[in-house]
């Protein structure tokens, strides 16, 4: 408590001082903290690269977008719509296509931590601690009390409507997308409104790392609309450096058949639209091995990694989780490999096109992404629910679609997401089709395109793709 007002106070000492008391890092876990000096300096770096167009050496492999109109000169993503009056729940938007303008983007770091009540004897009252540490200036503080029983009834009300694929009811301030958003955010959303932060990295705690951010909502807009924005269980464990100016290839793999389990038809041409072809190997069905896993990705020609398969998250440790290959389970544990053989170089992303890859529990937090991080990779993209197979295989498709346009990680999954609230992803005939007009997915049979008929607008389809890890 003492911390928490101090950096809400003038002298920036003492706020720097109360900052480090509320990180994670700065209790023994092993790691040397980075300081708030050393986090906002990083920031400021990802700044200046970013605005300046750090990625405009990938741009001469980038995907052409110069058919649409709504783009700049050049073809590339370079200016921003506003965002008021957009339908946020279901239905499409007749607003267009989603935009990055890097010359506002302005990343801040927030901490969110929950605490017990030592006021008070009632094991219902708790607190939520958050700091806010911007690019420049001293970090901002606030308290908020909770009570456990609503918080957590809220929350699995938003998972059962979710899993349901109702509406969440946003217009109702009790709806429990409106009381969550109320809860975590509205303390902080004049600050990060005044100072223009459009990226978050959010470090929280475990007991807060299963909240569907994207899917909560002010009244306006949806979180994951209004902001860019990764997860991270310890600053320690994410990369702050600059963003990666030199982009490697693509290893793109997975399995459409399986023993025992049921199919998924859609991985392979997934695969296919994932990426840059020039830049992308592929490895399908009994060629998805463990060892080929393994063995490529630790080749450091490959920068991204994206894994399209089922995955299996079992209590009990790394070895006790699996995603299935072409032929045989690959154990959670065999991720650690990973940092031997990318020592010096890791990757800069791996996507897990799979169900529930990032939730674990205590012996295993974030379940396959956690593992994926503590591998050594900058960032991973995991999903937090039983997703749709064909909303999730357009997702990334879209996805990787910006983020070989230099659009940031982050970023490239707000404007993803943005792009399915608008109703810009939509099915026509056999395919599915993105903001630009090209298929994303090919050969839906006839009953998945009478699935969609309403559209890809609920947050059941987009919410629960998460980045982790650096958010560019």
């Amino acid at each position: 408590e003492q911390a928490i007002q101090e950096s809400s106070k003038a002298d920036t000492s003492q706020a720097e001082k109360a900052l480090e008391s509320l990180l994670p890092e700065a209790s023994g876990s092993g790691v040397n903290p980075l300081t708030p000096q050393q986090i906002q300096q990083r920031l400021q770096n990802a700044i200046q690269q970013i605005r300046q167009g750090a990625f405009n050496d990938l741009r001469s492999h980038a995907v052409p977008f110069n058919s649409a109109p709504w783009l700049g000169d050049q073809g590339f993503l370079v200016a921003a719509l506003p965002t008021t009056g957009i339908q946020t729940d279901v239905g499409p938007s007749a607003l267009g296509p989603p935009h990055f303008n890097r010359a506002l983007y302005n990343p801040a770091v927030l901490h969110i931590r929950f605490t017990e009540s030592s006021t008070t004897t009632s094991k219902d009252s708790a607190f939520l601690d958050l700091t806010l540490m911007p690019s420049q200036g001293q970090p901002e503080g606030r308290r908020v009390d909770v009570l456990r029983s609503e918080f957590a009834g809220d929350l699995k009300q938003i998972y059962r409507q979710l899993s349901r694929q109702e509406s969440l009811d946003v217009q109702n301030p009790q709806s429990p997308s409106r009381r969550l958003y109320s809860t975590i955010f509205s303390a902080i959303d004049p600050i990060l409104t005044q100072q223009g932060i459009t990226t978050l990295l959010i470090s929280a705690d475990r007991g807060l790392q299963a909240v569907p951010f994207a899917a909560l909502h002010n009244g306006s807009r949806y979180f994951g609309e209004a902001f860019a924005f990764s997860l991270t269980p310890s600053l320690a464990l994410t990369s702050l450096d600059p963003p990666v100016r030199a982009q490697g290839k693509l290893l793109a793999v997975g399995s459409a058949v399986f023993d025992g389990l049921a199919p998924l038809p859609l991985v392979p041409t997934e695969l296919d639209q994932v990426g840059q072809s020039a830049k992308k190997d592929k490895v399908l069905n009994q060629e998805f091995t463990p060892s080929t896993l393994m063995v490529q990705a630790g080749d450091h020609q490959y920068s991204r990694v994206h894994i399209a398969t089922h995955a299996e998250f079992l209590p009990g440790g790394p070895s006790a989780s699996r995603l299935y290959s072409g032929t045989v389970p690959i154990p959670l544990s065999d991720f650690v490999k990973l940092r031997r053989d990318r020592q010096g170089s890791p990757l800069d992303l791996i996507s897990f096109s799979a169900c529930r890859t990032a939730l674990g529990d205590a012996d295993t937090e974030l379940g396959f992404v956690g593992l994926a991080l503590q591998s050594g990779a900058r960032s991973a993209v995991g999903t937090l629910w039983y997703v749709d197979d064909v909303a999730t295989s357009a997702y990334f498709v879209q996805m990787y679609r910006y983020l070989d346009s230099g659009v940031p990680k982050a970023e490239a999954l707000q404007l993803t997401r943005q792009a399915f609230i608008r109703g810009l992803v939509n099915v026509q005939g056999d395919r599915v089709v993105g903001p630009n007009g090209d298929a994303l997915i090919r050969g839906l049979t006839p009953s998945q395109q009478r699935r969609f008929e309403r559209g890809f607008a609920n947050p059941y389809f987009w919410a629960g793709i998460e980045l982790m890890g650096s958010a560019w």
